[in-house]
């Protein structure tokens, strides 16, 4: 073993960081170059927000490094976490809470433990707010304006949720939501009340034609769909308990905000409602340098990632290091967070 290689690993065992204080070698070699990288985006709809992103930061990386194929694949949000371990693909930018949760600890649809197969590499967002609306009539008819009066009363109403393959849209939402209050799909069965299934469009569709009472799923604040259905019928939004959802977030680490009277025209006063995030995950198979000049690339250039969408508008090098999952960072993240000095 060579006298730096020994001098690096003691200062690792120490807590030291040498990536800054010590001369590049051949077992830390520079990746500060522009040769291309390949790699694929997994686990998000073939059109809508997440495309979107993919394929603007996808364009951005290959602009830092002529040549790379950078590719995106269609699917979900779990389907992108069971490629990624299984290598057939790299990265995917629609890790949530659940979906981790469950590939760890070997739950549905996970039929065993993916521990070890894939890593934290950086926060997409964290500004999913997930939205409890019901229609007025709907309001008027049971005499509910909260998930407080809901749980009193125990209406029967059409409830639209996300398809059960989006397990943060199931257990991040409206499970999280009712799970504070002890209740689940069983619970809410013996008040009569019925799942209706469909991905964030299908739901909005479904309540804009009065086939839904109430409709959980997450969305950008303000969401124009939503304002124009008010339109043609009236909504209220379902008044969240801020100490009962603060009960409930923590397991994933998700936030609970104060939204103000009139964030959409129909909140009539001040309420609380719960923040999802995303992650970006990447393969334990994906090299250390992949990862780097990925990062570097995109934070390069985050003046264009942050006009990509609202969602994006704090994108950095600082924002996107904090991680809120169990995972480790992959060691291109966990490098290139050192050398920019937003990790110690």
């Amino acid at each position: 073993m060579s006298g730096s290689t020994r001098a690096i690993k003691l200062g690792a065992a120490l807590g030291l960081s040498l990536v800054i204080a010590t001369p590049l070698t051949a077992t830390a070699q520079s990746f500060n170059d522009n040769k291309p990288i390949s790699y694929s985006v997994d686990g998000a709809t073939a059109t809508g927000y997440f495309k979107v992103v993919a394929e603007t930061i996808n364009g951005i990386v290959r602009e830092a490094y002529p040549g790379t194929d950078a590719t995106y694949k269609p699917g979900s949000p779990a389907g992108g976490i069971l490629n990624m371990a299984a290598g057939k693909s790299d990265f995917t930018f629609t890790g949530g809470g659940p979906e981790i949760e469950h590939a760890l600890e070997a739950k549905p649809p996970f039929k065993e433990s993916l521990k070890g197969k894939f890593s934290f590499m950086m926060i997409m967002h964290d500004e999913l707010v997930v939205h409890a609306l019901m229609t007025k009539e709907f309001s008027d008819r049971a005499g509910v304006k909260s998930y407080d009066d809901i749980v009193a009363k125990k209406p029967a109403f059409r409830l639209g949720v996300n398809t059960t393959g989006n397990l943060q849209s199931t257990y991040g939402m409206y499970l999280l939501h009712f799970g504070a209050y002890g209740i689940g799909d069983a619970e809410l069965a013996k008040w009569g009340v019925t799942l209706f299934r469909g991905n964030t469009n299908e739901g909005l569709s479904q309540l804009r034609d009065g086939k839904l009472d109430v409709l959980v799923n997450g969305a950008f604040l303000p969401t124009a769909d939503v304002i124009d259905i008010n339109r043609g019928r009236p909504l209220l939004w379902v008044e969240g308990n801020e100490e009962r959802m603060k009960s409930a977030v923590g397991k994933y680490g998700y936030r609970v905000v104060k939204l103000a009277k009139g964030a959409y025209p129909f909140i009539e006063r001040d309420t609380f409602m719960t923040v999802n995030w995303n992650a970006g995950l990447a393969g334990n198979h994906v090299s250390e340098e992949t990862v780097y000049k990925f990062l570097k690339a995109i934070t390069d250039a985050k003046d264009r990632v942050q006009k990509v969408h609202p969602s994006l508008a704090n994108f950095s090098a600082e924002t996107i290091a904090k991680n809120p999952t169990a995972l480790p960072l992959h060691p291109g993240a966990a490098r290139f967070y050192k050398e920019k000095g937003v990790l110690k």
